[in-house]
């Protein structure tokens, strides 16, 4: 029960006491300090009212205000928070006073009222009921209704609730125990998560309420429950309301944080940040690791990581113990990895593992472990890990341990195997980041082998989810696709929305590659160099920076020399804060530049490097260091890379190549075994096999001829 209602009760009984003693008063003056016990509580000096309520008793126990006088001191005690002495000189009065005293009805309605308050709810469920037995008739049942209510909303029996909610709201309409009833009522449903129903009682409830902390409430209800239906921007007007009629923070405090949720779940980041910062200036302990994580939240999605980091780091600081902080170390290991800063990322994780977690938790400790393990380069740990992860019965659990396999795989150079992977992560559970995760790698292999449209229509779904990240990554891979597809007005169009929309911001400074792009092939050569200048500058760790630099060093090395190019990425390569996956893409590179000028031997040096990095370009890098050993005529080396070679594509051009160099070795029978095996693939290159295959047979025939 409200405030507010406690004390319209009171009034009650003291209107009540005084319609009494006007009948008193018609037959004889009221018993001497009657009044002025009357007049102490009326001015709620619960002190005085107590010590001449208890003389009054001594003097007059048999006086007809006894009864009344006796209430008083139980309403007095209870004010001044000694509910237990309260409820003693309840009983009291109850042993002495007669059945047919109008007392009574009242008494049991306080008892219930006290004893519910006091969280003895048995005794107070035991007084609501008599009073409702014997006095169906009174105001006071309907306030033992609604009693009845809140003990079992109290107790989370919420179907119990509604039904003695419900029958006061009907049984006196417009009055406020009704009022409070259908708030109460509202709550219920809010509770139990039947949102439209809640939403139902609270929206017209609004419009008839006064009390100011009484909107505030109903208004806070409302939002929860428009939240709950996933109505945001109705949630936010309604959590405004409450804020605007709150008169204290116990309305206020929780609309704001419903404000900021509401707000970030309506992608108004700013807002919701905005409502955040207000609510953690007065925020509780007892709140404040779930406002921090709700806020990190929100400046994730508006790219401003390293404040985010400090709210995840303080609640794995100050509340480890937290469920919250588990998720909030995940999100500082996540960007940890982005940085390499490997070492404080196993040291956060492996504290955790210290703790006793639930086996899911563990779990998931044990799968960024493996990320970890697979970030440095150790795929076969992260291999072992994914693997037991995938056999869990956790489905979160397991989806994860799918895409760690799909990631193993792509690491590896087998684009089959990710593809097998991530199709399986997909189909094993619906839209959940993890499945959405899956889905925009399958895209990425689709770019990779050339399938654009199936590529596009994966990315044109991802790139109006909910997780921003992913949807940036989406557009950007929409670009890719309309670019190899030639459709360079979709291309523009898009990078241009990206780079008006959210000027600033990374994924606008990403953007200024792809437009780089562009530039280039209208020969623009000084937009090409101000737009990769941007992304270093701006977005120094992104692909796209690195593949800026790599733009730059074709221009360079188109005007002047190559060495001088060489130079200038080794630099890059030793100095620049770069991912395993850009040091292994620059040496690759650089590998190619020293191949240009002829320098076999430092190309050779830096093929392997990047096959070490990242073994999915060991297949290239293995047929660049063959071929480099083919043009310094050391043919058998060169024959031996060739044969080596596994990975698709680079293992049929390893054979061809190898045929090719058969023949010049005038080795005919072994190009001749190598062409028919290669026949029986299918293969894109398989016409130009038989069209070899039947150049060599005939030219073997003529010269078994001669």
């Amino acid at each position: 029960m409200s405030a507010a209602t406690r004390r319209r009760c009171l009034a009650g009984a003291l209107l009540a006491a005084a319609l009494g003693l006007g009948r008193v008063a018609a037959a004889a003056d009221p018993t001497p300090g009657y009044l002025t016990i009357q007049r102490m509580f009326l001015q709620e000096d619960f002190e005085q009212a107590t010590a001449l309520a208890q003389s009054f008793l001594m003097q007059s126990p048999a006086a007809p205000e006894a009864p009344r006088v006796w209430l008083w001191l139980a309403l007095s005690l209870d004010r001044l928070e000694r509910a237990n002495e309260a409820l003693r000189e309840l009983d009291r009065l109850k042993a002495q006073m007669p059945l047919e005293d109008p007392v009574w009805a009242e008494a049991l309605f306080w008892e219930g009222e006290i004893s519910r308050r006091a969280l003895q709810m048995v005794r107070a469920r035991l007084a609501y009921q008599r009073l409702i037995e014997r006095y169906p008739t009174t105001t006071w049942a309907n306030q033992a209704q609604l009693g009845m209510g809140l003990i079992y909303l109290h107790q989370q029996t919420y179907d119990l609730a509604i039904g003695h909610l419900h029958e006061v709201a009907l049984r006196q309409p417009g009055t406020a125990a009704a009022l409070d009833a259908r708030l109460f009522e509202g709550l219920c449903h809010l509770q139990v998560k039947q949102y439209l129903e809640a939403i139902g009682i609270l929206e017209p409830l609004i419009s008839e309420l006064q009390m100011p902390n009484a909107i505030a409430q109903a208004s806070f209800y409302l939002g929860e429950s428009l939240t709950g239906s996933a109505r945001y921007e109705d949630a936010i007007r309604a959590y405004q309301r409450a804020i605007a009629s709150a008169t204290t923070a116990q309305w206020s405090q929780p609309a704001l944080f419903g404000l900021g949720w509401a707000s970030y779940q309506a992608n108004h980041c700013e807002e919701s940040v905005k409502a955040f910062d207000r609510y953690l200036r007065r925020a509780s302990e007892d709140h404040r690791t779930e406002a921090l994580f709700a806020q990190g939240a929100c400046l994730l999605r508006l790219e401003r990581d390293a404040e985010a980091l400090v709210r995840f780091e303080e609640i794995v600081a100050h509340k480890p113990a937290h469920p919250l902080a588990l998720d909030s170390a995940f999100v500082m290991v996540d960007a940890y990895r982005r940085e390499e800063r490997f070492s404080e990322a196993k040291e956060l994780l492996h504290a955790f593992l210290r703790r006793r977690l639930e086996p899911a938790a563990h779990a998931q400790v044990q799968l960024r472990l493996a990320a970890l393990a697979l970030d440095q380069g150790n795929a076969a740990q992260a291999k072992t890990i994914f693997s037991l992860a995938a056999e869990s019965g956790e489905p979160p659990v397991r989806q994860a341990a799918l895409n760690g396999l799909g990631d193993v795989a792509l690491f590896l150079g087998d684009p089959s195997g990710a593809k097998r992977s991530y199709d399986e992560s997909v189909q094993s559970s619906g839209d959940t980041p993890l499945a959405r995760y899956a889905s925009y790698q399958l895209a990425r292999i689709h770019l990779q082998q050339g399938a654009f449209n199936e590529a596009i229509a994966i990315l044109q779904r991802l790139s109006v989810g909910e997780d921003s990240r992913l949807a940036d990554d989406a557009k950007l891979g929409l670009v890719i696709a309309y670019l190899n597809q030639h459709e360079e007005p979709l291309a523009r169009s898009l990078l241009e929305t990206l780079r008006v929309e959210r000027p600033g911001s990374p994924i606008a400074s990403r953007a200024a590659y792809y437009q780089a792009l562009l530039a280039l092939g209208e020969d623009d050569e000084a937009s090409v160099k101000r737009l990769c200048q941007e992304v270093i500058e701006r977005v120094p760790r992104a692909e796209e920076a690195m593949e800026a630099r790599l733009l730059l060093a074709d221009l360079q090395a188109r005007a002047g020399s190559a060495r001088d190019v060489i130079e200038w990425l080794t630099r890059v390569y030793h100095r620049e804060s770069l991912s395993r996956s850009q040091r292994a893409k620059l040496a690759k590179r650089l590998g190619d530049l020293a191949r240009t000028e002829l320098a076999c031997d430092e190309a050779i040096d830096w093929y392997g490097t990047a096959a070490d990095l990242l073994p999915s370009l060991t297949g290239e890098a293995v047929y660049r260091m063959a071929s480099c050993y083919e043009e310094a005529g050391d043919y058998e080396i060169a024959m031996r890379w060739y044969r080596q070679i596994e990975q698709r594509p680079w293992r049929v051009r390893g054979r061809l190549a190898l045929a090719k160099l058969l023949e010049r070795q005038e080795r005919p029978a072994e190009a001749k075994a190598i062409y028919e095996a290669l026949a029986k693939e299918p293969i894109p290159e398989a016409r130009m096999v038989q069209e070899r295959l039947a150049a060599l047979q005939a030219e073997l025939s003529n010269k078994e001829r001669r």
